[in-house]
């Protein structure tokens, strides 16, 4: 099987001829650390089946050139963001606060987004070998990054139209630009909206079905007619929600948090007749333990998790900047030998 053959088997809960392995993004501390020139170099030397648009974005647009000089900018969106050691960038102001403030918003045209010169720059060097996997949003971390997640929160209990109207905007945007993304090579969409905590969502259910549920079920479904694959990630503890996650249809789910109580293994047992499972080696363990450490608990996890297919080896979220470089490429590895 070739790299993307195998991703999308086991995606589809089919049984490849080995545990793929994906990661959402990988540190560039990581990429250096293990001797690679960059991260397309990373992919090849590792023979990971997925490669992230996101962080080819992320290396060739304005934050690429100029990350050392400017450390501040404002997106197509208006809000303010700050770069800052780890890989993607964070809000610090946000331009919606109001009702009026958010009829006077004009959304920017998916069509220019900054994630499309990047998804055709790793069409050109991977398709048909490697999968094309875009992080994106659905309803939940578009509109909080708009407003605030306290201003948001605050709406499900106070003001339900302003909550209710900034789910629309957001989500006819990210239809758009889900479609344009497959339309350019994009082979698996991750939905990553984070909607918990490690001892639960931020949110309650009913606030969840209300507010949130009904955007992501959409760009679930756009995402699939489009022709892709679709995931659903969310850090934290997703017990609660993940009946109502499951039943948008998704392909796939996670990377989920072991130490949040997503035991991979349980979670397959529940939902592995609908969905593939990824992950989720401890990000922590692979900061802070050893290489034989780590690649123990990924064997462990192959033989609690792979039988059977439908499973995406990957960290518990991403390869952080605090990930020892060894320790990943003993994750990765561990996959390749005997268990």
């Amino acid at each position: 099987m070739t790299p993307r053959e195998r991703l999308l088997t086991a995606l589809r809960r089919g049984v490849p001829d080995r545990t793929p392995v994906m990661e959402m993004a990988v540190d560039w501390n990581t990429v250096r650390g293990l001797g690679c020139r960059g991260y397309f170099d990373l992919i090849e030397q590792l023979d990971l089946d997925g490669v992230s648009v996101n962080q080819v974005q992320y290396f060739t647009g304005l934050r690429g050139r100029a990350a050392a000089v400017i450390r501040r900018y404002t997106d197509p969106w208006g809000v303010r963001k700050r770069i800052i050691h780890e890989l993607f960038p964070i809000a610090i102001e946000h331009p919606v606060g109001t009702l009026r403030e958010l009829e006077r918003l004009r959304s920017p045209d998916p069509r220019r987004d900054p994630m499309l010169p990047a998804i055709r720059k790793t069409v050109r060097r991977f398709r048909g070998r490697r999968a094309v996997v875009l992080v994106a949003q659905a309803v939940f971390a578009a509109a909080w990054n708009l407003c605030g997640m306290e201003r948001l929160l605050t709406a499900f209990l106070l003001e339900p139209e302003f909550a209710l109207e900034l789910a629309r905007v957001v989500l006819a945007y990210n239809l758009e630009f889900h479609r344009l993304a497959v339309r350019e090579g994009v082979d698996v969409v991750i939905l990553a909206d984070d909607y918990a905590h490690k001892n639960g969502p931020m949110m309650s259910c009913e606030h969840f079905r209300r507010f949130i549920l009904p955007g992501l079920t959409a760009a679930v479904a756009g995402v699939r007619e489009a022709g892709a694959l679709c995931i659903k990630h969310s850090d934290g503890n997703l017990w609660p929600l993940l009946d109502d996650i499951v039943g948008t249809g998704i392909d796939g789910l996670g990377p989920l948090e072991p130490g949040a109580s997503m035991d991979l293994r349980e979670v397959k047992r529940r939902y592995g007749e609908r969905v593939c499972v990824i992950g989720n080696v401890d990000v922590d363990l692979l900061c802070r333990g050893t290489p034989e450490e780590v690649r123990r608990s990924t064997r462990e996890i192959l033989r609690q998790v792979s039988p059977g297919g439908g499973h995406i080896l990957s960290s518990g979220n991403s390869i952080t900047s605090a990930v020892r470089p060894e320790n990943f490429r003993a994750m990765v590895e561990a996959t390749r030998g005997p268990l």
